[in-house]
């Protein structure tokens, strides 16, 4: 008799990875991991759900939300690192993306959920449970927001705290690398709240090296490297106790605080940058290479008296690289990833002549820089063209036209190519345009046109092409990256070369 009342005791409770679909009368007893508020940032930060990452004692997680309407009456009962037993709840599909945990199912609380805290100490229970993605992992999941990324890595650099604007508000952003595993480096962009979970004077006063677990991130790529950022959802952990921290402190030589902490180097802004090495164009021709000029950085005022348009206006871009892909044997290829890539899409490589009192040169702007001053990509100039079926790259658009006879601050990287060859295509890090007196004039006219020529494209990009997807839990709205299909470059790859062999006949 006993061994029968044992035996429904222990079946009590239903574990995690026993609980089905639309059933509401399972018992689970859980402990809650994290804790986050799902806010739409589209309608003046509103409370969407309470959201939170439950474990029971076989370490199985589950994602579980409580919507607005019944989030406050919870949130009291709910501590992160509590245990409870609940009962009464649904249990639906899991059909979104931004999934934080791998589990097809979601527990999702209703008006008759009932949750009571438990008494006393259960070890059995993991205390932490992550689902670490490793580089390849990472790589995997690049723009692909089904699931969200838990990684962990020694911290090898903290950026300072800066503010930006985001639909207009202002946000705290704050941009930390770690090192991996598999000796990698990853950038991490923290965003609002989370850019404040880093606390200078814990790394100031603590010995390293510090083990960094990041939660709840979204793999994208920044300048051809992978990076990561933040979410609502995610959380910040150093040295915590668990083995894979230890195993990586006892694989880690000693970092020193002083080496990771912002160098409080003041920054260069946009007003000082004129006067930050300036060079005139025969000062930089000029130049010679040496070990302290090597990877110069300098500043050139001048006029943009022509666009050498021989090679094309853009190049056709890998997503991850950033390096131009080829047809090879009908497919295109990316040498640097060695790799088909599964995205490609149009960049900027803008030739253009310039000109100041002393002489003129070559240099050449990429999207970081056209862009500022075209104020449309690649991509879009070079849809504009397929609808008007101009599809003949080596046509100028009217859009960079403009630019000629325009006056810029330019900020030039030079390299070996340049000072110690001669080379004078001088490769643009950035743009910006000079208060000159002709611009002055009807400034105000300008700024209402630009405007409305924004609006008119945030709208066709809207109905065209690929939606923007917004993340619930996540903290800043996320467009889908602007990739054009391999099917529509390689047409439009196609479609150039037909041109230019009439062209050649003619």
């Amino acid at each position: 008799m006993k061994k029968i009342i044992q035996i429904q005791k222990n079946m009590e409770y239903t574990n995690l990875k026993q609980i089905l679909r639309d059933k509401d009368n399972s018992k689970v007893k859980v402990k809650v991991l994290r804790t986050w508020d799902a806010i739409n940032i589209a309608n003046n930060n509103d409370l969407i759900s309470l959201d939170m990452i439950l474990v029971d004692k076989e370490g199985t997680l589950i994602h579980a939300s409580i919507r607005k309407s019944l989030a406050q009456s919870f949130r009291p009962q709910l501590i992160e690192g509590s245990i409870y037993t609940i009962t009464n709840f649904l249990v639906e599909e899991y059909k979104g993306n931004y999934r934080p945990v791998h589990n097809d199912l979601k527990i999702l609380f209703n008006s008759t959920t009932s949750v009571t805290k438990f008494k006393g100490f259960d070890h059995s229970i993991p205390q932490v449970q992550f689902e670490f993605a490793d580089y390849g992992t990472i790589a995997s999941r690049c723009y692909n927001t089904t699931y969200l990324t838990d990684v962990i890595g020694i911290l090898d650099y903290i950026g300072a705290i800066e503010e930006i604007k985001t639909r207009g508000r202002p946000t705290k952003i704050r941009n930390i690398q770690l090192l991996l595993e598999e000796n990698k480096s990853v950038q991490t962009t923290l965003l609002g709240n989370t850019a404040q979970q880093i606390d200078d004077d814990f790394y100031k006063t603590n010995k390293g090296p510090f083990i960094v677990i990041v939660t709840s991130t979204i793999v994208k790529t920044f300048r051809g490297q992978y990076q990561l950022s933040s979410t609502f959802a995610t959380k910040l952990y150093v040295n915590l106790n668990i083995p894979e921290v230890a195993e990586m402190r006892n694989n880690t030589k000693d970092i020193n605080v002083k080496d990771i902490l912002p160098k409080g180097l003041p920054k260069i802004q946009d007003a000082e940058l004129a006067l930050h090495n300036k060079k005139t164009v025969v000062e930089i021709k000029n130049l010679e290479w040496n070990l302290e000029t090597k990877n110069l950085m300098v500043t050139c005022n001048a006029k943009i008296i022509n666009i050498n348009n021989k090679y094309g206006w853009y190049y056709v871009a890998c997503l991850i690289c950033k390096t131009k892909v080829k047809q090879v044997k009908g497919v295109l290829w990316c040498e640097r990833c060695k790799n088909e890539p599964k995205f490609a899409v149009p960049s900027y490589r803008i030739q253009v002549q310039v000109q100041d009192e002393t002489g003129s040169t070559t240099f050449i702007s990429f999207d970081k820089g056209a862009e500022k001053i075209i104020s449309k990509t690649a991509k879009e100039l070079v849809e504009m063209q397929e609808e008007m079926l101009k599809l003949d790259e080596n046509t100028l658009p009217k859009e960079i036209q403009k630019i000629i006879g325009n006056e810029y601050l330019f900020q030039l990287h030079l390299d070996e190519y340049n000072l110690k060859y001669g080379k004078e295509n001088y490769t643009v890090s950035k743009i910006l345009e000079m208060e000159i007196s002709h611009k002055q004039k009807d400034s105000s006219k300008v700024e209402e046109h630009q405007d409305t020529m924004e609006e008119i494209v945030r709208k066709s990009r809207k109905d065209k092409y690929i939606a923007s997807q917004k993340i619930e839990i996540g903290e800043t709205s996320v467009q889908r990256p602007e990739r054009m299909p391999l099917q529509m470059l390689q047409k439009h790859q196609k479609s150039t070369k037909q041109i230019a062999t009439k062209k050649k006949k003619n």
